[in-house]
């Protein structure tokens, strides 16, 4: 095998050693990353166009095309979901155990598909595994894994190998031509020989590349090339450890050692930080000299740190809105990059092209399939947003778009506790009924404040239809999926067809989506003819595999905030912009740098599997493990190789709470004296942009009422929501409904029974008999409800000799009752003060056009107020005020 490891000192000076220089820039070059690629570029120039150099997954890709196409995926999948099923009877583990064990592995598909991908891709002999080191997950892996390999299913977990020099050449110059289009480069790829390769910067090496290294070094010499810094040793350890495993020469090109020297240099303090952590970690701290103290910025949370990045994206979006990354003023490197994925609620467009399972229509597939029984071979409902999703889709008829998910709202209440579509249609047709045959005028008047009365007959018609078409179509896709052979074939060719023929064809798609669709067909080819059977489940586990588009060179690059594993590239592109970059190291404490939130190995995989259960001497196997275990180690490295290659400005930050847990900044910064600078306190001066008010189309005038007073009097974004929007007071979710039922039942019973003798017996009765009467247009009410309901108004009518007659003070009080659930409400946290004491005063229409004019409410505005009477606000979950105010 022909590898050799060359390290060198400066990536500035790669050029001044003739001899590196003259190997490294005229044959084909691979780097860890496409930063890495980037940043070579920025330095070198056309010495290092792109397409010569590239990326190692461009050339494990090429060269294990079929190993890492959808096909194979597909199948594999499905063989080991088959494995798993049949699997009986396992040495070492008992029945229940066993069974236990199966719900796991059929739970975390995905986990084990890639741990059994690994195993083969390390050519693990079953031999070598000690049993009685192994948990029982293991075993049972173990066991899969030589059920594969003892059985005709092992051709598809075949990889290729004993590659030719002919397909090794034709692979690397694929990857680099691949590499070279994608980027838009006009000019041809300059390569003078094909007799060495270089790899560049890899510490996480996969089995693939391990393998795609051996192959190639039986034809030419594989050079691996990584930066090492002698006075830094100690930190550097971390590349010398995992690159010894190769069991090859290592050749360093010595050069200078960096040691910042220019105070006058902008990234000056940023060197020499790199460089006193690095003399503390090397026991020199006596070397120590910080010139003033370092300052690193304290963010509360994470919310409060991409809050931060969303300000600096934003301003780049200003300035340069093709290329946003570029423009922005500080480029971000954070330890723990999850803050991208609150970012990506924000951005999206950022972050890359939408995939078609983002998109309403992938959207519809998801839901179905988490919707369908393949036992009961139906539709069975656990999770009342996957019909949301389906009506939303576009797919079913609607009148106008939006029109099913919008009578959908109005309606979901009254699924609530329904488990198929039949339980909703029933539903619905009660409702129709009741409509239909409610005569009295306060009864209506009642049943116009339930949000699903409020429906048109119209629209329940368009709803049944359009769940009545939605079983159709879970039908037409997963009816006897696993009655069926081959049933992976026969449900790719009818969504193939479904996809070109009802949605490419018949509908009016934008150009963008239709070029999407047309991509997700191009993937579909690719395992339109798959011979594989298996479990419903495990189709639905492989949904991501294959709805998916090919994919197609975009200008978003996936992220905002990047990690440390693409410092070691970007940091070079600040060589020719030293004035106008600033480098923003992040979330800088023990626990984000020192911890490896991602399992070195995927479940149920761990080191004790690869270090103590067997002992392989395979080089490869040997890489692969150290390189796993020392992932630890990379990020403290990349922070100092970061701020020592720096040539701009620097920051650094982080984020000081985990949930209830409070952190520290990074305990080597602690020991250099960083001060802490909130970035609270860096804002608190800032002047907030004015935001435009509310506009009501139709002008805001009209004839209000006592209650419009009321609302407005309370909170003017009630009056806003339920006066001007809705028109009326209309509840929506189950907690108010109930609520409602108790006030309708209440308001009756002081009706029906004012006047009479006092009897319990009486009250007792009527309660039942109107709760048995009013219940129909509340079918989601149980029986919880009906005790509760009845409880607590016998105990607020339950008194006196005689039920009250009824004045008009009553009235009124029923009636706010109706319209706001409570008349008084009592503050426990201030001496059980009543928070709605005032609000209802006696008013006259006169002082309500006065105070409800048109040009008193464009100058107040509409605010919220926030107080109990939140909880029984109709418009609460919709509503910034109620949740900012919750405790």
């Amino acid at each position: 095998m022909s590898v050799i490891i060359y390290t060198y000192r400066d990536p500035y000076k790669l050029k001044e050693n003739k001899e590196l220089w003259k190997e490294i820039s005229s044959c084909p070059y691979f780097c860890a990353a496409q930063t890495l690629v980037n940043g070579l570029k920025v330095v070198y120039g056309a010495a290092f166009q792109i397409g010569r150099v590239t990326t190692v997954k461009n050339l494990t890709d090429v060269l294990y095309e079929k190993w890492n196409g959808t096909a194979c995926a597909v199948k594999q999948h499905a063989d080991i979901d088959n494995i798993i099923v049949n699997s009986s009877d396992i040495t070492g583990i008992s029945r229940i155990e066993l069974d236990n064990v199966k719900k796991s592995f059929l739970f975390n598909r995905d986990e084990v598909f890639t741990s059994i991908r690994t195993m083969f891709e390390l050519k693990m002999e079953p031999q070598n595994i000690v049993d009685k080191y192994l948990t029982p997950e293991q075993r049972f892996i173990v066991s899969v894994y030589k059920k594969i390999r003892a059985s005709e299913k092992v051709k598809d977990f075949c990889l290729e190998q004993d590659f030719t020099e002919e397909q090794i050449n034709k692979a690397i110059i694929k990857a680099m031509t691949t590499a070279k289009d994608n980027s838009s480069t006009k000019n041809e790829i300059e390569v003078e020989t094909l007799d060495h390769i270089v790899i560049h910067g890899v510490h996480q090496f996969s089995p693939l590349l391990l393998r795609a290294i051996e192959e190639i070094a039986k034809y030419k010499k594989v050079i691996l090339l990584i930066n090492y810094q002698e006075q830094y040793k100690n930190i550097y350890q971390t590349w010398i450890d995992i690159y010894s495993a190769f069991d090859c020469e290592i050749q360093n090109f010595d050069g200078i050692e960096y040691y910042p020297v220019d105070v006058s240099a902008v990234s000056y303090d940023g060197n020499l930080l790199a460089h006193n952590i690095g003399k503390l970690i090397g026991g020199h701290k006596e070397d120590i000299s910080v010139r003033k103290p370092y300052e690193i910025i304290e963010f509360d949370n994470t919310t409060e740190f991409a809050s931060y990045v969303a300000k600096v994206f934003e301003d780049a979006e200003k300035k340069d809105p093709e290329h946003p990354m570029n423009a922005m003023k500080e480029q971000i490197y954070a330890a723990d990059s999850s803050v991208n994925d609150i970012l990506k609620v924000y951005f999206p467009e950022q972050f890359g092209e939408r995939q078609f399972l983002n998109y309403p229509l992938g959207h519809f597939f998801i839901a179905i399939a988490n919707m369908w029984d393949s036992e009961t071979n139906g539709i069975i409902i656990s999770d009342i947003n996957d019909i949301r999703e389906c009506l939303g889709a576009g797919i079913l008829a609607e009148a106008t778009t939006g029109r099913l998910v919008s009578t959908f709202g109005k309606l979901e209440a009254l699924f609530d506790g329904c488990a198929s579509i039949d339980d909703m249609l029933s539903r619905i047709k009660k409702v129709r009924k009741n409509k239909k045959y409610v005569s009295d005028e306060k009864r209506q008047e009642y049943l116009g404040h339930i949000s699903y009365y409020s429906v048109s007959s119209i629209e329940l018609k368009e709803l049944e239809e359009a769940l009545n078409e939605l079983e159709e179509l879970a039908s037409f896709f997963y009816e006897d999926f696993e009655k069926r052979p081959s049933n992976f074939r026969r449900f790719y060719k009818k969504l193939k067809q479904y996809l070109q023929e009802e949605i490419l064809e018949e509908r009016e798609l934008s150009e963008e989506f239709t070029d999407i669709i047309s991509r997700v067909l191009s993937r579909l080819d690719e395992v339109e003819n798959i011979d594989a059977s298996a479990s419903f489940e495990c189709l639905k586990s492989t949904m991501s595999l294959y709805l998916v588009q090919e994919s197609k060179p975009g200008k978003s690059a996936n992220w905002i905030v990047r990690n440390f594993e693409q410092i070691d590239g970007d940091v070079l592109r600040t060589y020719k912009e030293r004035d106008n970059s600033i480098l923003h190291f992040a979330c800088l404490t023990d626990e984000d740098i020192n911890s490896v939130k991602q399992r070195e190995f995927t479940w149920p995989l761990n080191g004790d599997f690869f270090e103590v259960a067997q002992n392989p001497v395979d080089w490869k196997y040997q890489v692969y493990v150290k390189a796993r275990k020392e992932y630890k180690n990379f990020k403290r490295y990349a922070l100092i190789y970061g701020l020592e290659f720096n040539r701009g400005n620097y920051k650094l930050s982080f984020v000081k709470r985990d949930g209830d847990q409070e952190r520290e900044p990074y305990y080597l910064l602690k020991i250099l004296g960083v001060k802490k600078e909130r970035n609270i306190d860096r804002r608190i001066n800032h002047k907030m942009e004015p935001l435009s008010g509310i506009q009501i189309k139709n002008g805001i005038s009209g004839k209000y009422q006592n209650c419009d007073y009321y609302r407005f009097k309370i909170c003017k974004k009630r009056f806003l929501l339920e006066s001007l929007v809705e028109g009326n007071t209309i509840y929506k979710d189950n907690f108010l409904l109930a609520k409602y039922l108790e006030v309708w039942i209440e308001n009756e019973t002081k009706e029906s029974l004012q006047g009479l003798p006092h009897s319990e017996i009486l009250l007792l009765d009527k309660l039942n008999e109107l709760y048995d009467e009013l219940k129909k247009y509340f079918p989601f009410a149980v029986n919880i409800n009906r005790i509760d309901i009845i409880n607590n108004v016998k105990n607020r009518l339950n008194n006196g000799k005689a039920f009250l007659v009824l004045s008009e003070d009553d009235l009124k009080f029923m009636m706010i009752r109706e319209l706001f659930i409570c008349k008084q409400l009592k503050d426990p946290k201030k001496f059980n003060q009543d928070v709605l004491k005032d609000m209802f005063p006696d008013v006259n229409q006169q002082k309500i056009e006065e105070e409800l004019s048109e040009e008193k409410l464009k100058k107040l505005g509409f605010g919220g107020s926030t107080n109990l009477w939140c909880k029984y606000c109709t418009n609460r979950e919709i509503c910034v005020d109620y949740y900012a105010c919750i405790e």
